[in-house]
């Protein structure tokens, strides 16, 4: 699955890149504000992204992800300030609350690579991830 990554602490998003590669996923991308996201998911539109909600230079994750909501990209929240369901507006699939395991960053993209395929049985949430 593409899988961009919308996140502005460095370590953090290359540890998230870095975990979802090796579980053989292709990350299209790191953006850390609202413009170099909606430049990298034209470039390469992805299948999901993870989306933090503080970001770099005032950018608003909410935003981010309404914006690539439209263009049919999946979003998932990973903060430490996770939205409430008014203020996500259905703009993303849910959350996982930082700080998170490796392996529920796995669970989460594989739950949000079954439920993208029209074919696979209902997916599960895994532990941690909450939805919206």
């Amino acid at each position: 699955m593409k899988i961009l990554i919308i996140e502005d602490e460095f370590l953090i998003a290359e540890g998230v890149s870095l975990t979802l590669q090796s579980a053989g996923h292709e990350v299209t991308g790191i953006a850390d504000d609202l413009p170099s996201a909606l430049a990298l998911a034209g470039q390469e539109r992805p299948d999901m992204a993870f989306v933090d909600i503080k970001l770099a230079n005032g950018s608003n994750g909410l935003d981010v992800a309404r914006e690539l909501k439209a263009m049919g990209v999946a979003c998932v929240f990973a903060t430490g300030n996770p939205p409430n369901k008014a203020q996500a507006g259905g703009a993303g699939l849910g959350y996982i609350a930082k700080p998170f395991s490796p392996r529920v960053l796995l669970q989460t993209a594989a739950f949000v690579a079954k439920s993208l395929s029209p074919c696979a049985p209902e997916a599960v949430a895994p532990n941690g991830f909450v939805t919206l």
